[in-house]
Order: C-alpha cells, then structure tokens, then sequence
C-alpha cells in the first residue's frame, strides 16, 4: 500500500508539473482593450478656412497727427488667406477743437482725409492681428477725398498739407458670431513729411514725431 501511495503522489506532482508547463492555450480568454475615442470641440475662437475677410466700420482717437486730441472714422475692406492679410481703409480725423487754415482762400477748417494700406499676421486660432501700414493723407482739404492720392502724386496738393506716414500695430477681433466681430486696435505711425501749416489762432503748427491711436468697431463678413 505504501508503494501504490506512492506512485500516486508522484504520478500527481508529474501531471500538475506538465499542466502548468504547457503554454496557453488560444481558446482561453484574453483581455480586450477598447480605445477610447476623445472628441475635442472646435474653439469658437478659430477657423480652418483657407479664406476670409468682411467690411469694418470703425471710431478712431488719437493723438499726434492734428492738435490736441484726435477723433475719426475709419470704414476699411479685410481681405485674409491663411494667417495672412491685407485691407485698404479710408478715414476722416478732426481735432477735439476747431481750427481754421490761414493760408487758405476760403475758411476751411482742419482736418485729415487718409487713405491706409495695411498688411501683416493674423491668427487662425486666435482673434488676434499684427500688421505694418503706409499710408498718404490731406490736411484741411476742401476737396473731394477720393482724389487725395492723385492730387499727391500730380503735386496739386501743398507739401504743407500732404501727410505721408509708416507705422504698425496690433489688434484683437473677437468674434460675436460667424459673421461679426468686434475688433480693437492700437496703431503707431511715423510721419515722413512734417510741414508746419499755418492756423487762424496766429500759430504755426506741425505733426508730432509719433502719432498714436486707438480705435474700436465693427467687422463684417466670413471667417
């Protein structure tokens, strides 16, 4: 009996030894794993249109370009392709106070009629915008603004009134809906020609070395 015992004991231990030795087999269960599948939202802040632009309706102030404090208007077409863009704007600047040019015939009061081209970055995922500018002006025109560049360029207008200027700045256009944003600005332009022009107070004036402005409207058009 001991001997049978025996044998049964190790014939165990040699089949348990061989079960655990054999390698798994197929039929066995595996763990799966599942990927998971994160969505991330679109930021209503970006775009991935190739193109965009719009129509930008804007109130200006500043300081610089004519005595004292500045205020205008500013209404400028916004062409973009990618991070890229350019626009062609059109302003009137007065000053706070009203000035009258002496050396005119006839009693016209102070003024700035610009044309400005900008260009520069603008972000895809950021309502933000950096640019550099030139631009070319009247001061106390009594004409017609959309000659100011070939009454320039013809040499119709006095070097005392012509305003030539380069500059940059940065801004931000916050979009309100897919169509409409609301754009700050900051500028700073340089005035290449800085000719004193005669005013009726019996002072002679002329553009600082630096004009700063500030400005705040509305963009129109596609993302």
């Amino acid at each position: 009996m001991a001997i049978i015992s025996r044998i049964i004991f190790a014939s165990t231990l040699l089949a348990a030894g061989a079960a655990l030795a054999q390698p798994p087999s197929d039929t066995e269960a595996q763990p799966v794993y599942t990927p998971t599948v994160v969505k991330v939202p679109k930021s209503p802040l970006a775009t991935t249109e190739r193109w965009g632009g719009g129509v930008r309706l804007t109130g200006l102030s500043g300081i610089g370009a004519l005595p004292g404090v500045n205020y205008g208007a500013e209404v400028a077409g916004h062409l973009r392709r990618d991070e890229y863009f350019v626009e062609l704007a059109l302003g009137r600047w007065k000053p706070r106070d009203t000035y009258l040019v002496s050396e005119m015939p006839e009693r016209v009061e102070l003024g700035l009629d610009l044309w400005t081209v900008r260009a520069g970055w603008e972000s895809m995922k950021m309502p933000l915008r950096g640019w550099l500018l030139a631009e070319v002006g009247e001061l106390a025109s009594a004409r017609r603004m959309a000659g100011v560049v070939t009454r320039m360029m013809t040499g119709s207008t006095p070097d005392d009134r012509q305003w030539r200027a380069v500059g940059g700045g940065f801004g931000v256009a916050w979009p309100m809906t897919n169509q409409a944003r609301l754009v700050g600005t900051m500028e700073l332009a340089i005035p290449v020609n800085r000719e004193k022009l005669m005013l009726d107070r019996g002072e002679a004036y002329e553009p600082d070395p630096l004009a700063a402005r500030y400005s705040i409207g509305l963009e129109v058009g596609w993302r």
